[in-house]
């Protein structure tokens, strides 16, 4: 009864492993499209901001002007750091550190409502240009200050005082993006189930060589 049961275990891991390394070239696809995303998002941005406030852009000298633009190019330049920086904390990939008792619906899309775990990652990465327009005076936090009619770019775990840059506002993922998450979600579905069945069995296991145990004394 054992041999069959280490039979199946070694079956069903098997095929976990499949889907698990399936699940891993997602992970570094939407690394890529978040890092395309994010790129563009942060010029495009960069300028929206200017002209949202223009007494701000105004009142800049030549000089501070340059400056900026030459920080928003080292942002853009860093793109791909900054993604990875975030997208490779093995927390956010079910894949990276399987484990029992994750909700179902962990990476599930309804509408542009995008998995919050990997939302507020990507959120986070945006963030940085709220770095670029505090020290230029666009009216932006990331440090936690809240006077009046500043925006708060900033998420702060509760009980912390620390915060972390993160974007705050509406946000639409790229097709591209959402079309992997999509699939990584359906991977998902059928790889928790398959370790739920593979934990049942090594449990099943022990029980009976815990009953054999008993019965050979």
């Amino acid at each position: 009864m054992s041999e069959e049961i280490d039979s199946l275990i070694e079956r069903k891991e098997a095929e976990l492993s499949q889907i698990r390394s399936h699940m891993e070239k997602l992970r570094e696809q939407f690394t890529k499209e978040t890092v395309a995303f994010a790129s563009d998002w942060y010029r495009k941005t960069a300028k929206e901001y200017i002209t949202r406030y223009p007494e701000v852009t105004l009142s800049l000298t030549q000089e501070k002007i340059a400056s900026m633009k030459a920080n928003v190019n080292e942002l853009v330049k860093n793109t791909e750091k900054t993604v990875h920086a975030e997208l490779s904390d093995p927390a956010l990939w079910w894949h990276l550190e399987p484990h029992l008792h994750e909700s179902i619906d962990r990476y599930h899309q309804v509408a542009e409502k995008f998995p919050e775990v990997l939302d507020l990652a990507v959120r986070r990465t945006l963030g940085q240009l709220g770095v670029v327009l505090e020290k230029f005076g666009f009216r932006v936090t990331v440090g936690g200050y809240t006077g009046s009619y500043y925006e708060f770019w900033f998420e702060r775990p509760m009980g912390s005082h620390q915060t972390t840059p993160c974007y705050p506002h509406l946000l639409s993922w790229t097709d591209a993006m959402q079309d992997t998450i999509r699939q990584y979600d359906a991977q998902y579905a059928e790889a928790s189930e398959i370790y739920g069945e593979i934990q049942q069995f090594k449990e099943e296991k022990k029980k009976q060589e815990a009953l054999t145990r008993w019965d050979s004394i």
